[in-house]
């Protein structure tokens, strides 16, 4: 926050705003949900000369940055990512800051402006910029997609050279059918990904959230104040996937992008196998102190694990070493067995609560897609 040009003081005096969001209560109007982007959507123009995955009946939507198949080396796959990220986040940029101009002329917030320091002394409308802080906050989406998509192109491409770029995009027009060996291979663990405390797989995911934070971190805003980044997803993951062709980290076509900081999970294989030290280890190796507008990490325990004092210490000692260089952590300390019972007759569980992302909500309640993917993250334990 101090980054950002909070004094200590105000930074130290810190609350939440909704799930992660970090803001000095009454001298701060920071629209901390201001949008949520994909970066996976990113990745895929970037290896698609500008085009989505798929039928091109909807024509070139991003810049023509070339296709994977051209591509000489990685180093051409990250600078056509880079582009695609500048374009995409100056784009967002500016619908964003349309709607800002909007909100002034024709919404204006009387009785927040009586809470918020500086409007009520000045006159002014809270939307106009007369808070001491003004921000912007867009959410990244899809990190460890991301991440795992350039470990597969990055290793089996261009190092190993095990697959051609062709076969890979054969592959991802095709669903994955009918090209099952590549499949497993990138659903393995014979390829490097993140959550695993791998530095290879760990510095891409560092590498993709970076070239993210560079292009919001800094723009300016319609309120005299700057655009600061953050990476969660909240559930917003779930419909990303919808509308997100397959993907090179043996994600298919429809099913949910990676959530928040945590590791993918496709619908065969969890791609973090090492625990949840490992996890943590992943997730604090990316800068989060640029991710001012707030991150979130999801972890999902069986019951046993955590029962008993040892338990809750190792849960504690966990959250310690977590907090030496992350944000935000949010455990869900339920059993899968229990939730494909819920998942069946949830009639039976209305009571059950779940943690999604920084907010708890009833099971029965939450749309079939993000059961599926809470059901799907995978069960730690400490073993």
């Amino acid at each position: 926050m101090m980054k950002q040009g909070i004094t200590q003081a105000d930074a130290r005096n810190y609350a939440i705003v909704g799930c992660v969001e970090m803001s000095v209560p009454g001298r701060e109007y920071g629209w901390h949900d201001s949008a949520y982007f994909s970066a996976a959507r990113v990745l895929e123009l970037a290896i698609n000369d500008g085009y989505a995955q798929g039928p091109k009946e909807l024509g070139r939507l991003g810049p023509a940055t070339g296709k994977l198949e051209d591509f000489k080396s990685f180093a051409e796959v990250q600078a056509a990512y880079e582009e695609q990220m500048e374009y995409w986040i100056e784009l967002q940029a500016r619908g964003t800051d349309i709607m800002d101009r909007v909100h002034r002329d024709l919404k204006p917030l009387p009785y927040l402006s009586l809470l918020i320091e500086g409007c009520t002394e000045s006159g002014r409308d809270v939307n106009t910029g007369a808070a001491p802080y003004n921000f912007t906050g867009p959410q990244c989406a899809g990190v460890g997609t991301v991440a795992d998509s350039l470990a597969v192109i990055k290793q089996l491409v261009f190092e190993e050279q095990r697959i051609s770029a062709k076969e890979l995009n054969e592959a991802l027009e095709a669903d994955w059918e009918g090209h099952d060996a590549l499949y497993y291979l990138v659903n393995s663990d014979k390829v490097h990904q993140y959550g695993n405390d791998d530095d290879y797989a760990d510095e891409l995911a560092r590498y993709a959230t970076d070239v993210y934070c560079d292009a919001v971190d800094g723009r300016p805003n319609p309120r005299g104040g700057v655009y600061q980044p953050g990476v969660y997803t909240v559930s917003a993951n779930v419909p990303f996937g919808w509308v997100q062709a397959a993907t090179p980290d043996g994600r298919k076509g429809g099913e949910p992008l990676s959530d928040c900081l945590g590791p993918v999970h496709t619908q065969i294989a969890s791609h973090d196998r090492k625990g949840p030290t490992a996890v943590i280890r992943s997730a604090a190796k990316l800068n989060q102190q640029r991710m001012s507008n707030g991150t979130l990490l999801n972890l999902r325990f069986c019951p046993s694990t955590l029962s008993g004092e040892c338990g809750v210490d190792n849960l504690i000692s966990l959250q310690k070493a977590y907090f030496r260089k992350g944000q935000h952590m949010q455990v869900n300390v339920i059993g899968r067995e229990l939730l494909e019972d819920a998942y069946c007759h949830p009639e039976k569980y209305r009571g059950l609560m779940v943690r999604v992302a920084g907010y708890s909500a009833f099971w029965c309640e939450l749309d079939d897609g993000l059961r599926k993917d809470i059901m799907s993250r995978t069960e730690m334990s400490f073993d």
